[in-house]
């Protein structure tokens, strides 16, 4: 633990920095015009395509239920007919190219279209749509492997002719994945707007040239209250805490809170902004979680100072709160990087809303620590000049509360 350090030196320092970070924030939101809302917010529709060579058409007209499916990367056929139902796999190690695959399924009379017989199965995916019941229509085998490099402007180019699209690159660019968002017109359903994409895609890349991995849809009424639900659920969060910790303590101690808790959200707000990152319901999960996570740092701080302030009657309140700040420092450190050591990597291996999830919520423990042991005993201090403790009735209570026991 640190002996010696002057926590309130910095009770300036410390907010002024925080303000210039939140300024920079302001001025990124005005200059980018917004957050990158997620669809779950901004409406509209999403999908996320791979573009990929197809290696097999597949139809069937017999009179089974036959279903492909796609499980690891290994084609399962399930078969249902009057013996019962069974499963045939055909693994890489056995079916290395998509010829054989192709010629494995024409034995349980599948009709298949050879469109690639050299690529290898070992790389072989599957979307939106599987596992797929297979009938006259034909479905398509596509591989992860492009016959060329496709740009994020090739996508641009094939979509030019739709309103309000924005591309982004998924992964590394060789993977050639794409997130695609479209705004919505007036009266548009979910099969219109795929429609459209998909025909835009189709006269570029062929029918079957990409994969359609997710597709979502959400109406400008739905994402409105959402977006309103979500807000008044971070709202009443926090009434709730002022009026806990308000009763618990005192009112310095719950406005300190409530403050530095603010302080958390804006601080996590301007970091989403300056790096663009999508703000969607996993966003609002990570904001919560940090509000707990700060919050429970800031009380067992708290609890030192209240302790401290009865035990210490003669002790100036500058150097109550210092030794109190100082007496939980090793637990908050210690905490905090036990926290980090979990979520670092997610933040670094994972994909998708889990990855964003850890990068929010990595940089909202940093910032709650900081604003625990720095912002939130700082203000404290100057509340304590308004709103100071009455030493005399805390005794009194704690010892009611020791005879109730």
């Amino acid at each position: 633990m640190i002996k010696e350090f002057n926590v309130l030196k910095y009770r300036v320092i410390a907010p002024c920095i925080s303000l210039a970070i939140i300024l920079i924030g302001l001025l990124c939101y005005i200059i980018f015009g917004g957050f990158n809302t997620g669809i779950d917010f901004g409406s509209g529709f999403a999908e996320r395509v791979v573009i990929a060579p197809s290696g097999l058409l597949i139809s069937y007209e017999g009179q089974d239920n036959l279903v492909l499916a796609v499980e690891n990367n290994t084609p399962v056929l399930q078969i249902r007919d009057r013996d019962g139902m069974r499963s045939i796999a055909f693994p890489h190690n056995q079916y290395p190219d998509a010829l054989s695959l192709g010629e494995a399924l024409k034995s349980y009379g599948i009709s298949v279209d050879v469109v690639n017989g050299s690529l290898s199965t070992e790389k072989l995916i599957s979307g939106y749509g599987f596992p797929s019941e297979l009938s006259e229509k034909k479905v398509s085998l596509n591989w992860a492997t492009s016959s060329r490099d496709v740009e994020i402007e090739d996508i641009r180019n094939a979509l030019s002719n739709l309103n309000g699209v924005n591309v982004q690159t998924l992964g590394a660019a060789s993977d050639g994945g794409f997130q695609i968002r479209v705004v919505l017109e007036d009266d548009d359903t979910q099969e219109s707007v795929e429609k459209r994409v998909n025909t835009a895609l189709s006269s570029v890349f062929g029918e079957h040239g990409y994969v359609v991995m997710q597709s979502d849809f959400v109406g400008p009424k739905f994402s409105a209250s959402l977006l309103k639900a979500s807000i008044y659920a971070i709202l009443l969060a926090i009434v709730l805490i002022l009026i806990y910790i308000a009763i618990r303590f005192r009112l310095a101690y719950a406005i300190s809170s409530i403050v530095a808790l603010v302080h958390d959200v804006l601080m996590m707000l301007t970091f989403i902004i300056v790096l663009r990152l999508e703000v969607s319901s996993t966003t609002i999960a990570a904001v919560l979680t940090v509000i707990g996570y700060s919050l429970n740092n800031t009380i067992v701080i708290f609890d030192r100072i209240r302790e401290d302030v009865i035990a210490k009657k003669k002790e100036s309140i500058e150097s109550v709160i210092n030794k109190a700040v100082l007496k939980s420092f090793t637990r908050t450190v210690i905490t905090t990087l036990t926290t980090l050591v979990a979520i670092l990597p997610l933040a670094i291996l994972s994909s998708g809303d889990i990855k964003l999830f850890a990068i929010n919520l990595t940089w909202g423990i940093i910032v709650g620590g900081l604003s625990s042991n720095l912002i939130a005993p700082a203000l404290l201090y100057y509340l304590h000049r308004f709103f100071p403790i009455d030493v005399i009735k805390i005794k009194i209570e704690k010892d009611l509360l020791l005879e109730e026991e």
